[in-house]
């Protein structure tokens, strides 16, 4: 009996060590990044996704609740440059936690030449992608697109970043992770000032992100919540 109690354990301890060798690969954050930078970390976050999975997890001392991916098919969309003719990804969320709620929302359109090719998904390189973060008066935003209309290349990927006070951030895309990364996603993103880096954001899952001493304390929770957008986007498909 207790051959036969070893030999299960045995199993069950090779099983979760298989899983734990299967986790995918996590961004690697560039050292200028990383220093001086605190690190929210992601926790409670469901690997599934959609209308009937509850999105919500843990980001750091935030919360990202009340993900709504339906919400380009509702009354009251509005995101900048968007429109439910033009989008073919639309939804919504909330960050919690820090002085006061935001409410965000992200849209984005692609290349429907690039869906074709690719086989009926649009790749990040073929995308537009805008997220805007809103607390009372103040509203954020990140728009991201591809340098090159005719490039899937997800490296020339960029944008910019603005937390709504009067502060503007250059967005690059972080290739660089700590095994082989075979899909189509960037690693992730970071944040630039011409004093240096702010910040970055992991887009693959888990996720995570950085926030770096050259932000200011008002200026962490909108940089989070369009973080937060950037990780629960999904490349949208023609089917």
């Amino acid at each position: 009996m207790k051959n036969w109690v070893f030999s299960r354990l045995g199993v069950v301890g090779l099983a979760g060590a298989a899983l734990m060798g299967c986790a995918g690969p996590r961004m690697v954050a560039p050292k200028d990044v990383a220093q001086g930078s605190q690190t929210l970390e992601v926790a409670e976050r469901s690997s599934m996704t959609g209308s009937l999975v509850d999105e919500s997890f843990k980001l750091g001392t935030f919360a990202v609740t009340d993900v709504d991916r339906d919400w380009n098919k509702k009354s009251g969309f509005s995101v900048v440059g968007y429109s439910n003719d033009t989008t073919t990804t639309g939804y919504s969320y909330k960050l919690k936690g820090g002085a006061g709620a935001w409410d965000g929302s992200c849209a984005s359109s692609a290349d429907k030449k690039g869906i074709a090719i690719l086989g009926g998904e649009a790749a990040w390189g073929k995308s537009s992608i805008t997220c805007q973060c809103k607390s009372g008066e103040t509203t954020a935003s990140v728009v991201l697109k591809a340098d090159s209309p005719d490039s899937s290349s997800t490296k020339k990927m960029g944008g910019e970043l603005s937390t709504g006070a009067e502060k503007k951030y250059k967005v690059s895309v972080v290739s660089e992770t700590d095994k082989s990364n075979f899909s189509e996603s960037p690693a992730g993103f970071r944040f630039d000032s011409d004093d240096g880096a702010v910040g970055a954001v992991e887009i693959l899952r888990p996720g995570r992100v950085w926030l770096n001493e050259r932000l200011s304390e008002t200026e962490r929770p909108p940089v989070a919540c369009l973080a937060a957008g950037l990780m629960l986007y999904q490349a949208p498909s023609e089917h």
